[in-house]
């Protein structure tokens, strides 16, 4: 009888030593993904705060953007009210045998345009390359024509001031356009990174909870 008790408190104290054994490794095993769950939930903070802060810089870029055009659409109309008024001094002595000086340049600017956005032949585009350079020569005589006058090199000289001031305004427009491109998409980037943490550290939870 003795005996039989001695051996069953041996096979207690061999499970009682198991299971505190297994308790340690489940409590290790919890700590673990506790651990991991934790850097996730961290690391997924982080890349959220970093896309607003692109966000934050993204629209802020935008509105430069909204801000540029609006001054080179101002300094662009300023120009064609001065053009306007050349045209009528052009008609005040005599001079309208010729197409009008803002005509010429809406020409030379959408001529420009083409060239810099459309797919041309390398002939398409010699050609339209001699059209603007003749355009320009005849811009530039009857430019000169014109600037014998006072009032005309006047108005000449703030048509050329307003019409640089939009050229500066137009590369804001496109530099910060491209900021705004860049930033969108880091933003995006950043939170499709955050949602993988974010579905990593769920995983890590649920390895917690089945330790625990």
């Amino acid at each position: 009888m003795l005996a039989e008790l001695e051996d069953k408190r041996g096979k207690l104290r061999q499970e009682s030593l198991a299971f505190k054994d297994r308790c340690g490794q489940l409590n290790a095993e919890a700590s673990k993904w506790a651990n991991k769950r934790n850097e996730l939930n961290k690391a997924t903070n982080e890349l959220i705060n970093k896309a607003k802060e692109f966000k934050k810089l993204r629209d802020e870029s935008n509105k430069n953007v909204a801000q540029s055009k609006k001054k080179r659409d101002e300094s662009n109309e300023k120009t064609n009210q001065l053009y306007a008024r050349i045209d009528d001094i052009r008609k005040k002595y005599n001079l309208t045998d010729e197409r009008s000086i803002r005509d010429l340049l809406r020409e030379i600017d959408h001529l420009e345009f083409r060239q810099q956005t459309e797919v041309l032949s390398p002939d398409r585009e010699k050609q339209l390359v001699d059209k603007i350079a003749a355009l320009r020569s005849e811009f530039k005589g009857r430019k000169e024509q014109l600037e014998n006058k006072e009032e005309m090199r006047k108005l000449f000289d703030e048509a050329r001031a307003l019409r640089d001031q939009a050229s500066t305004y137009h590369d804001h427009v496109t530099k910060f356009a491209e900021l705004a491109q860049e930033y969108h998409d880091q933003m995006i980037a950043a939170f499709k990174e955050a949602d993988q943490t974010r579905a990593e550290a769920d995983a890590a939870q649920k390895e917690f909870l089945k330790a625990q």
